[in-house]
């Protein structure tokens, strides 16, 4: 990765609708040369995902969740990996102290939050967990 991938992924982490035209013209490259980059990026992993940000009013539709999760001791590559397929899991980070976890849940009800949290709370390696609604985002 050279400086020119650094800042098109800068440009991208802003604004991921801008067009390889526009994003070009920042680069000083060519288009070709910034689609040709995007699609490397992509393909080595890099670049995970092209996401959608919704505006003040759009966010009040959705409940965000925090859990904490302690494991059981063991083998923890096959629980993340499934934790990483529930489509609700916004993120998921590992962690020091008495949780090895850390998801970030976003839903459409509190229903919905509830079964998901049953749902983890039933997985084998699953030791313990501790959620928190998201009330405010202030940055």
């Amino acid at each position: 990765m050279d400086d020119t991938d650094r800042e098109l992924l800068r440009l991208l982490s802003l604004d991921s609708r801008r067009s390889a035209a526009e994003l070009a013209r920042s680069l000083d490259v060519s288009r070709a040369t910034v689609q040709n980059r995007i699609d490397r990026l992509v393909a080595n992993g890099t670049i995970k995902r092209f996401t959608l940000e919704l505006g003040i009013h759009s966010e009040q539709a959705f409940i965000e969740a925090l859990v904490l999760v302690s494991l059981k001791p063991g083998d923890s590559r096959r629980i993340i990996d499934h934790l990483q397929r529930i489509p609700e899991v916004e993120s998921l980070s590992s962690a020091n102290g008495a949780y090895d976890l850390i998801l970030e849940l976003r839903v459409s009800s509190l229903q919905l939050l509830d079964r998901i949290l049953q749902d983890i709370r039933r997985m084998p390696m699953i030791a313990e967990t501790n959620s928190s609604i998201r009330l405010n985002r202030f940055s």
